[in-house]
């Protein structure tokens, strides 16, 4: 038996779909709350498997309530039921650890269907919104590429095919050199330098000097650190003091 809550703002919306839901011989409605504080008070004082949550609860009261459930990892389920009136706030309830978002106009069938799968740990996602999710995900993947400075791959392997002369235009990339004092430590045209470093962003797969500097500040870590701590040294210009992977993670997610 799916023991089921449902919080919805619309006393009368509430009791129909609590109706409609008992009518199943597998789903249980063991709750109905009027608003997000109400659902909480109830979670805490007993277990259910789906929440099924109106996307019209006030002051984005579905997104708080999904994201507080996530926190608490009761492994209660979300199904979240409404107008998509906003697609990003449809995302965001995914992305807050959503099973489910069901449009106001589906059937009662596919709510059900909805509420089964999440009951067990499927996720339902309409194409419009996968859609999304996936541009979501390539947009993260920047983020984290401007911030770390390097992909999610091993940093030696990213930079084993630059020749010596570019792994010495690197290091001092990493120092903050410009490329006239690059040209003059190495004593080599500046042109020399440019296409250097060309080359050195064509083979690290970055777009950016920035993005470069941060690689050969993480390959400078790698190779002098003596610890086992992984530590971190960003450039200054980006604003922020990092020293740890955990602080650069965190970094990471709350900028997104």
């Amino acid at each position: 038996m799916i023991r089921t809550m449902i919080v919805h703002n619309v006393s009368l919306y509430n009791d129909l779909m609590a109706t409609a839901l008992s009518a199943q011989t597998d789903v249980k409605v063991a709750g109905q709350a009027s608003d997000a504080a109400e659902a909480l008070n109830m979670l805490n004082a007993r277990n259910y498997d789906v929440v099924l949550i109106s996307q019209m609860l006030p002051e984005q009261g579905a997104l708080r309530l999904t994201k507080t459930l996530q926190k608490a990892g009761n492994g209660a389920k979300v199904v979240i039921a409404g107008a998509v009136e906003s697609k990003t706030a449809a995302m965001q309830c995914f992305e807050m650890g959503a099973s489910a978002y069901i449009h106001q106009e589906s059937s009662v069938s596919e709510l059900v269907d909805a509420i089964r799968s999440a009951a067990q740990g499927q996720v339902q996602i309409s194409p419009e919104i996968a859609g999304m999710l996936v541009a979501r995900v390539a947009e993260l993947k920047r983020l984290a590429t401007e911030l770390n400075g390097y992909q999610e791959m091993d940093l030696e392997d990213q930079a084993s095919e630059l020749t010596k002369r570019e792994n010495e235009v690197l290091v001092l990339i990493g120092q903050g050199y410009t490329n006239q004092q690059i040209a003059d430590e190495l004593i080599i045209g500046v042109g020399t330098v440019k296409n250097h470093v060309h080359n050195i962003l064509e083979k690290l797969d970055v777009h950016t000097r920035k993005q470069a500097a941060m690689i050969a500040r993480q390959l400078t870590v790698a190779k002098d650190s003596s610890s086992n701590e992984d530590t971190y040294s960003w450039p200054q210009e980006m604003g922020v003091e990092v020293h740890t992977r955990r602080e650069a993670a965190s970094l990471v997610s709350e900028s997104i």
